[in-house]
């Protein structure tokens, strides 16, 4: 399939995601003897997160003595069958992410807590990371409304190189190459040539590249403003999907469908069987422990589109609160503690766990690095993260395609018919134009969802 392959993420691309959680008067029931009140936080991630959250939790619960948290976690292809499973039993707490969030804040499952936060507590964080959970049920409108969430981060994918071994090559082919500018996005003209001069038989340039990138930064989109019509028969949206192409079928520097299908680009990157690939800042505790090179982080390559930018995705999961739950003060204490507290994002971003959500320890703490040596001490290009959800003039961040429709059904169709295109039997405008409708079709039954 097409979206295992040219357009996979890393394996870890879903772990940055969170929850909401929400808040209300505890009854005299949701307290033991003594006094401490015991909620359910259910998540998913690697063991790296896995153990980074209960060490936030731990650290919760020092400061909460009355509460007592009980966290559970699973793998995040299961998680969501497992939390669909639950049916009206749900977690206190739990992982709500951005891809699923419409669904679920419009059928009612999740707590409004819009009166349990203080605006002093909103701006403190970047405002993305909580208009993208704000949901307006009577008009099935994201970004405004009622806040059914708080972000366990905002997670900027961006492009990450393993300098070690692309000073080996530069060396090794006495290339005049430098390292790439961590401020200023290549074009992808520039991407190019530059993969193709560093291409060697044991080393791919770029293990995959992410469709939504190429998109976003050749100023296109897949639909209207509206998320009703089809956009991918617009000339900068074809351009970006043959460029991807002829990654592979011109260039040479990513691999084959069927050998991305025998190692995935996190894995190759990881194994130093590419020199660039794709990485969240989730990402940071896995490489500083499993990978012996050096790493770093540089803009997404930009578009010939008259007004590209350098342009990448961001995720992000919210801490949900189960709108049934009979314990939503000490839901929404754990909730605002892991989204608002100085020293939990402190905490946080030391554990390699993700780039502050409160502005304030994010432009401070961790830009200056404190608490962090030798190998956490990478990506030294930390910047990049936060300009990507600032947005500066080169720079730009954009909510992920999922994020915006009801079920990922339009995005999961399209990617799996792409096997003509990356096989070299049919262009990008042949593809995208025979295709259309199908995507337009599955465009209306989304919208359907909502009437």
């Amino acid at each position: 399939m097409a979206k295992k392959i040219i357009f996979a993420v890393m394996a870890t691309a879903l772990l940055t995601l969170a929850g909401c959680a929400s808040s209300a008067d505890l009854s005299n029931t949701d307290s033991n003897s003594e006094g401490v009140t015991s909620i359910e936080f259910f998540g998913w991630g690697s063991a790296e997160e896995q153990e980074n959250f209960q060490t936030l939790v731990n650290s919760f619960m020092d400061e909460n003595p009355n509460i007592q948290v009980i966290y559970n976690a699973t793998s995040s292809d299961s998680y969501m069958t497992t939390l669909k499973n639950r049916g009206s039993s749900l977690p206190d707490v739990f992982y709500m992410p951005d891809y699923e969030f419409m669904q679920w804040a419009d059928s009612g499952k999740l707590y409004d807590m819009s009166n349990d936060v203080t605006q002093d507590e909103l701006d403190s964080v970047w405002s993305l990371s909580t208009d993208m959970y704000r949901y307006d049920r009577g008009t099935s409108t994201l970004g405004t409304g009622p806040l059914y969430a708080l972000p366990k981060d905002l997670g900027p994918y961006l492009l990450v190189y393993n300098k070690t071994l692309l000073q080996q090559i530069i060396a090794t082919k006495s290339l005049s190459l430098e390292l790439p500018s961590p401020t200023i996005p290549m074009t992808w003209a520039q991407f190019r040539s530059y993969l193709t001069a560093l291409k060697t038989p044991e080393v791919f340039g770029i293990g995959s590249y992410e469709m939504m990138h190429a998109v976003y930064s050749n100023n296109a989109d897949y639909w209207d403003e509206t998320i009703t019509t089809q956009t991918i028969t617009d000339p900068n949206f074809i351009q970006a999907f043959q460029f991807i192409a002829d990654l592979h079928l011109v260039d040479g520097v990513m691999p084959s469908p069927s050998q991305q299908n025998s190692m995935n680009a996190y894995q190759r990157f990881l194994n130093s069987g590419s020199l660039f690939a794709w990485m969240g800042a989730w990402d940071m505790k896995a490489f500083w422990n499993t990978v012996a090179f050096d790493f770093d982080v540089i803009p997404t390559p930009v578009g010939p589109a008259a007004g590209a930018k350098s342009t990448s995705w961001v995720g992000s999961v919210g801490y949900a609160v189960a709108n049934n739950s009979a314990k939503k003060e000490a839901a929404m204490a754990l909730a605002k503690y892991l989204a608002f507290n100085e020293g939990s994002a402190t905490l946080n971003f030391q554990l390699g766990q993700a780039m502050p959500n409160v502005i304030s320890i994010a432009e401070g703490a961790w830009l200056n690095q404190d608490g962090l040596s030798g190998r956490t001490l990478m990506p030294a290009n930390k910047q990049l993260f936060i300009d990507t959800v600032k947005q500066t003039t080169l720079i730009g961040g954009k909510n992920r395609t999922r994020y915006y429709l009801y079920d990922n059904t339009a995005i999961d169709d399209l990617e799996d018919a792409l096997e003509p295109l990356f096989a070299g039997t049919q262009t990008a405008q042949q593809f995208l134009t025979a295709y259309a409708s199908s995507f337009q079709d599955d465009l209306d039954e989304n919208r359907s969802y909502l009437n």
